[in-house]
């Protein structure tokens, strides 16, 4: 079974009319994310986690995350490409990562990423339309050319979720949590990775209202 960018976004709008809130959507997003780099990386002797967020939900998602795995007790740097979270649930997860450790807002630069040992993908999510502009198209240029582990949030930054189209500049992963259930662009895509389900909560009736 696969679930398109629309009957996703149909899906959110009812889980929340019922009352499972956005906000417990993206922790659990966030929760799951680390768990599986958890499954296959050792805090005690894994080098430093470089998480990369976008503005937007994706980004709040991959937020959450970094705050799990600071907690985990992974060495964490958190990076927001193109400004700051300003809007949204994604506010709520900077604030509580920012309790913890502050997120970096200035330019990303090839020498931050080259001490990553592990990258987490947080750019884009399903929204992705058209072209990738800058400065995210530097920012995915980085990623790929590093030698890090990269584990995409949802789907690969710069993937069209829908159709499997790759955009100007796209995320080559190692490893895509994608939330919920399978974006049809997915499968059988070569920036796709190993291709890892994760729930987040979401009750299994709310597919049917889609």
């Amino acid at each position: 079974m696969t679930v398109t960018t629309e009957e996703m976004r149909k899906i959110e709008q009812w889980s929340a009319e019922k009352g499972f809130s956005t906000t417990l959507m993206m922790e659990n997003a966030g929760r799951a994310i680390s768990e599986v780099i958890l499954e296959r990386f050792d805090p005690k002797t894994t080098g430093k986690i470089c998480v990369i967020c976008g503005k937007g939900n994706n980004g709040g998602d991959a937020l959450a995350a970094a705050r799990h795995l600071l907690l985990s007790g992974f060495n964490v740097e958190t990076y927001i490409i193109g400004g700051t979270v300003k809007e949204g649930d994604a506010v709520l997860m900077l604030k509580l990562y920012e309790l913890l450790k502050k997120a970096h807002t200035e330019q990303l630069s090839l020498n931050e990423l080259k001490g990553c040992e592990i990258i987490v993908d947080g750019i884009f999510g399903t929204g992705i339309k058209g072209e990738v502009k800058e400065p995210f198209a530097s920012a995915i240029q980085m990623i790929n050319q590093s030698q890090a582990f990269i584990v995409s949030v949802d789907v690969p930054s710069g993937l069209d979720p829908d159709n499997g189209r790759a955009a100007n500049e796209t995320i080559q992963a190692d490893i895509t949590v994608t939330l919920h259930d399978v974006k049809p662009g997915l499968l059988n895509n070569k920036y796709v990775g190993k291709l890892v389900v994760k729930e987040i909560g979401i009750p299994l009736i709310s597919s049917k209202q889609s």
